[in-house]
């Protein structure tokens, strides 16, 4: 068989460059570290660790989520531990508040306090997660949930709860809505609380719902219903503005009222009222900020009477109580918060063991075996140097050099 001088170039050449792509492959896997440069490397093993890896990314998100979730919830925890502080302090002052020996003036330095601490809680219900989102806003979480009002302070956010993804199959709430941190204050089974003042002498009973036709014009305030000295007529003053909302209105039994989305009943059971007979009208679900308003008017009001002195001890008991329920809401959200942080802690662990058998996984398919790729990379070197040497010699015979 013939083989011609061109042939045995083109064979040489070829044969050559395949040898210094081979050693270019090797060289690059081994300066990458890894044996699959190109799916078409292993294309089952590159799929296998394309899926690894995304599943990978995903726990790497999640580990993000449980994170931010857990700077949101620390940052919350923070802020009730400060409303829980708080709370007691205002406590110890409505005990100290119910001190006979103090005097009107006295009343009036707690009043003072009273207002700090209510400017302080109004403050921690404002709290943000340090990035500008209120924390008990809902998803409104860019305006500012509470905003302070003649009768405490009024939320003007939403009821939903933000989530986050923490895992898998694990959506995690991140916060929670103002209203049932410092809400949910039930002074009555019904819509309203109606409460007869101590010092009533009458048998009169009030009651007080919600007039469907006029529920628009409700203002979550405080009222009063006051009877003169007569008993013949009545009046009803908003305590929160301290202004006039019916004014002097003869009574006769049964007889109702409409103020301000309120209907109110009077009825003889069966006497009637006394002179100076006295009946207050609060909302059945209070905020915290409601009560400490009232508390403080309650303390800023003379108490120099038997009358007023009785109206003191009613106001700083119902703020005692309404106070008791306050901190159990606060203290239910804080061991939610606290439970969701443990949670976060034990997802951070599994989700680091799943991680690590994730990046084991990988490296056990896409690793390159460093001292079978240093060998390879010395036999193909000694293979090429073989090759061109081999061909210097071959295309040096020639007739013309036998000629010469």
């Amino acid at each position: 068989m013939r083989i011609s001088t061109s042939t045995i170039y083109e064979t040489g050449g070829t044969r050559i460059s395949d040898l210094q792509s081979s050693l270019n492959k090797t060289q690059q896997q081994i300066s990458a570290g890894t044996r699959i440069l190109t799916p078409s490397d292993d294309p089952v093993g590159s799929a296998r660790a394309l899926v690894l890896q995304q599943s990978s990314a995903i726990n790497d998100q999640y580990a993000v989520n449980r994170q931010n979730a857990k700077n949101s919830l620390s940052t919350a925890e923070t802020s009730l531990q400060s409303v829980t502080t708080t709370l007691h302090n205002v406590k110890t002052l409505i005990i100290n508040a119910g001190n006979g020996v103090l005097s009107d003036v006295d009343r009036g330095y707690i009043a003072t306090e009273l207002q700090g601490n209510l400017d302080d809680l109004l403050s921690y219900a404002n709290a943000t997660d340090g990035t500008g989102n209120y924390l008990f806003a809902g998803f409104s979480n860019t305006t500012a949930p509470y905003t302070k009002t003649a009768g405490g302070a009024a939320y003007s956010g939403d009821q939903g709860q933000r989530y986050l993804q923490v895992d898998t199959s694990r959506q995690l709430a991140i916060s929670d809505i103002g209203p049932a941190i410092f809400g949910n204050i039930k002074t009555s089974n019904g819509q309203f609380n109606v409460v007869a003042n101590p010092s009533n002498a009458g048998q009169l009973v009030a009651t007080a719902v919600i007039d469907p036709a006029t529920a628009n014009a409700l203002t979550g305030n405080n009222y009063e219903v006051v009877f003169d000295n007569t008993a013949a007529n009545f009046t009803i003053v908003n305590k929160t503005t301290n202004t006039t909302v019916v004014p002097s209105t003869p009574y006769v039994s049964p007889q109702s009222v409409t103020f301000d989305g309120i209907t109110t009943t009077l009825t003889n059971t069966p006497g009637a009222p006394g002179p100076g007979d006295k009946f207050s009208i609060q909302p059945g679900n209070q905020n915290i900020f409601e009560t400490l308003t009232d508390l403080i008017n309650i303390l800023k009001a003379p108490a120099n009477t038997s009358a007023a002195r009785l109206d003191l001890t009613a106001g700083l008991t119902q703020a005692n109580n309404n106070l008791d329920k306050s901190l159990s809401n606060v203290l239910t959200s804080r061991a939610t918060l606290g439970t969701s942080l443990k949670e976060i802690d034990d997802l951070n662990s599994a989700g680091d063991s799943v991680g690590l058998v994730y990046k084991q996984a990988i490296s056990e398919i896409t690793d390159l075996d460093y001292a079978k790729a240093i060998t390879e990379l010395n036999q193909q070197q000694v293979t090429l140097q073989a090759a061109q040497q081999s061909f210097v010699k071959t295309s040096a015979l020639s007739l013309f050099n036998y000629i010469n």
